[in-house]
């Protein structure tokens, strides 16, 4: 699942929470059993954005890429 699927997931269960909410109240249990899915759907976002941000580190410090960022940045132009 790509991170666009999970935060449009995401985004259709927080409207879903807040319209029961509002009809059910707020400690209705469908509510609280709504919060419950959302915040798993949170944590799996959470633990993806970790990982890539742990890729996009590994490649920024790699010595191949370090190589190439540096010769981005010497011939860099101004547009």
């Amino acid at each position: 699942m790509g991170a666009w699927d999970l935060e449009e997931r995401i985004e259709k269960l927080r409207l879903k929470m807040v319209e029961s909410a509002l009809l059910l109240g707020i400690g209705h249990p469908a509510v609280y059993e709504l919060s419950v899915e959302l915040d798993n759907l949170h944590n799996e976002w959470q633990r993806n954005w970790q990982q890539t941000k742990q890729e996009r580190n590994y490649i920024r410090t790699h010595p191949k890429h370090q190589i190439k960022e540096s010769l981005d940045e010497k011939y860099r132009t101004v547009v």
